[in-house]
């Protein structure tokens, strides 16, 4: 049973032992930002070697604002406690990972605008579309344009396009489910996909990642 099955399952048989727990935990980190939190969770489940737990939170820092870089740097900066070890071990599987953010290529830069396409060449509906070594999916109604990143909120899967029926988008991995319309996650999950501000400039279509 992993992690989370067997938290859901103690929550539904031992409610009130397990509720006090979680609300010790928020209490007691209560004077912290949202940035700094996750990113001591990430520190923390590094520390337990939780991989399930690793991963959650570390898709969760970079989402509070964490960049790969002071996320790299927190878990050197510990480096006294954690050992090289368990931080190898964390990039090891941040490497298998493979977000974008930690690219060797892309890691320390700038956000910027990425050309991805002319806007008549945008089919009507959902499409994918691959840029700079990372991917979006794209829902065109009319001139209307919003676009998701391809990577599922949980755990960073890469969505393919072959996860997409209509305008539902399936994870692989885990079987979370997104309306590509707005982004919401339907079934399973309970995160949005994560939305990519775009803009329409001289006829194409860009992002900023």
């Amino acid at each position: 049973m992993k992690m989370s099955e067997a938290l859901d399952y103690l929550i539904k048989v031992r409610k009130e032992a397990i509720e006090p727990y979680f609300k010790f935990l928020k209490e007691g980190g209560k004077h912290l930002d949202s940035k700094t939190r996750s990113l001591l969770s990430v520190i923390t489940k590094v520390d337990a070697q939780t991989e399930a737990g690793l991963k959650q939170y570390l898709v969760r820092a970079l989402k509070d604002g964490n960049s790969a870089d002071e996320i790299l740097d927190a878990l050197l900066v510990c480096l006294p406690t954690l050992g090289l070890s368990k931080i190898i071990w964390a990039v090891d599987i941040i490497i298998k990972m493979d977000i974008p953010d930690f690219n060797p290529d892309l890691i320390g830069k700038d956000q910027q605008w990425h050309k991805l396409k002319a806007i008549d060449e945008i089919e009507e509906g959902v499409s994918r579309l691959v840029y700079d070594g990372r991917a979006c999916f794209i829902n065109r109604s009319g001139n209307n344009y919003i676009v998701f990143d391809s990577r599922c909120p949980h755990q960073v899967t890469n969505i393919p396009s072959l996860g997409l029926e209509g305008t539902v988008l399936t994870c692989p991995k885990h079987q979370w489910k997104f309306n590509v319309e707005n982004g919401a996650c339907i079934e399973k999950g309970n995160r949005p996909l994560n939305e990519i501000k775009h803009k329409i400039e001289d006829g194409f279509l860009f992002v900023f990642s």
